[in-house]
């Protein structure tokens, strides 16, 4: 399996499920909330071939992390995976939108200046104020739009500026997330896991649990599991070597 945003450092007990990690699934982009949390994560699964740890600083301790924006910066030269950044309108963290802008505008340009990275991005709320500085700063870099839920124009907007979009289990359960992921282009989805944040009766998605958006997208579109997972392959295989 392939999960393309998983917080695999804070699972209750992440190294215990590493053996299962290694065995189900062929690549885990473990996302992160700091870079301070990245310095850590990195060197915690640093020996599991299949995880590679993304530098991020999330939108919704931004406010409260600022002071780690620069460090950031400084780690988007380093890696070619960055995530999770993004911009979050939700009521509680509204107050910050104006500082999340800027940082997410300076991540998206110091990606360009590096040459272009894989970018997982967070647009909850906020899904115009992330495609419009999308718009207007990527140009080399790709970003993938993390369990997107804005609405079927913006999703249209977003297939315009050429953005990817990550898919999760509770997406695919819900009338509103089946309306969206109805009108993405395969060509540019990837499944992800969102765990241990995304649960079922309590108990959180595993990165290999990706199988359930495989199944859903067979069904959604008429395939098989198989022609489906292959597709999901080719496309990942498609970015590593775009952003080697």
């Amino acid at each position: 399996m392939i999960d393309f945003h998983c917080h695999l450092d804070l699972y209750k007990d992440p190294l215990s499920i590493l053996p299962e990690v290694e065995r189900y699934c062929e690549f885990v982009l473990a996302v992160t909330t700091s870079p301070k949390a990245w310095a850590k994560t990195s060197k915690k699964f640093e020996h599991i071939s299949v995880v590679k740890t993304a530098i991020g600083l999330h939108p919704e301790i931004l406010l409260n992390r600022i002071d780690e924006q620069k460090s950031l910066l400084k780690g988007v030269k380093l890696n070619r995976f960055i995530g999770e950044v993004g911009i979050d309108g939700s009521r509680n963290y509204s107050g910050s939108v104006d500082l999340q802008q800027k940082a997410f505008r300076e991540v998206l340009l110091e990606s360009e200046q590096c040459g272009g990275r894989l970018l997982s991005i967070h647009s909850r709320n906020a899904s115009k104020e992330v495609l419009d500085i999308i718009e207007r700063c990527c140009n080399k870099s790709t970003p993938i739009l993390h369990w997107f839920s804005g609405s079927l124009d913006e999703l249209e907007r977003a297939k315009t500026l050429g953005v990817w979009f990550s898919i999760n289990p509770m997406m695919t359960f819900s009338t509103k997330g089946n309306a969206l992921i109805s009108k993405m282009p395969l060509s540019k989805v990837l499944p992800e896991s969102d765990g241990p944040f995304t649960q079922n009766k309590g108990i959180p998605y595993m990165p290999w649990d990706t199988s359930i958006v495989i199944n859903h997208l067979a069904k959604t579109f008429g395939k098989t599991a198989q022609f489906i997972n292959g597709v999901m392959k080719n496309n990942l295989k498609y970015l590593l070597d775009t952003h080697n």
